[in-house]
Order: structure tokens, then C-alpha cells, then sequence
């Protein structure tokens, strides 16, 4: 079975740094697209962006692809989840960003048509 995961955001106040670091740590190029830098380790496609905070978040949030954005952010609801922001566009698809009933952040996002 593949990974559920398929994205990675580091949402940082401190973008340079981090991505700086992300570079020199593991070598992972930059591509700057201005509210995201994409990161990309060698001869791969990006897996992860450094971007700005979002509010009362910081950390690194793995993104799960769905089929239906509206139906798994319902059932994730029912199933304890509180939603931090719903359906935000982005580059590639929709995206909601959730706390699971632990605390821990998570988004689940539906690809872009």
C-alpha cells in the first residue's frame, strides 16, 4: 500500500531560516513561488512547501487526498475533529486543515480539476 500522505506544508514564521536549513540539512532545492517555497529533493517532484503561519499554527501538516473535501471534512467532525480552516484554494487542489482529537494538525485535500 502507497503512503496517505501526499504533501507536506511547514508552516513557519521564519520561511528564510527554515528553508535555508532545509537546504543545507538535506540538500532539498527551492522553488520560491511567493506564498509557498516548494521543496524538492533531487530529481524528484516537490513533496513539501515552506509556507507563512497560518493562524495559531506552526509545524509541519501532512496532507491526505480525498475524493469528496466536503463529506471527509463532515465525517472527520463527527469523528472528533475540530476544522482550523475550510476549503482554502491552493496551487493544486482544496485544502481543510484540521486537529484531530488529540490536538495534532492534519489537511485533507481533494486534487485540483
Amino acid at each position: 500500500m502507497s503512503s496517505p500522505f501526499v504533501w507536506f506544508d511547514n508552516l513557519n514564521p521564519s520561511r528564510a531560516e527554515t528553508e535555508a536549513f532545509l537546504e543545507r540539512n538535506f540538500g532539498w532545492s527551492q522553488q520560491n513561488i511567493g506564498p509557498m517555497t516548494f521543496q524538492t529533493a533531487e530529481g524528484e517532484m516537490p513533496f513539501a512547501a515552506v509556507c507563512d503561519p497560518m493562524d495559531g499554527l506552526t509545524g509541519w501538516v501532512p496532507y491526505i487526498e480525498v475524493d469528496d473535501l466536503a463529506a471527509e471534512t463532515a465525517r472527520a467532525e463527527r469523528n472528533g475533529a475540530t476544522v482550523i480552516a475550510a476549503t482554502l484554494e491552493g496551487p493544486a487542489g482544496t485544502a481543510t486543515f484540521l486537529r484531530d482529537p488529540g490536538g495534532a494538525p492534519l489537511a485533507i485535500w481533494k486534487r485540483g480539476a
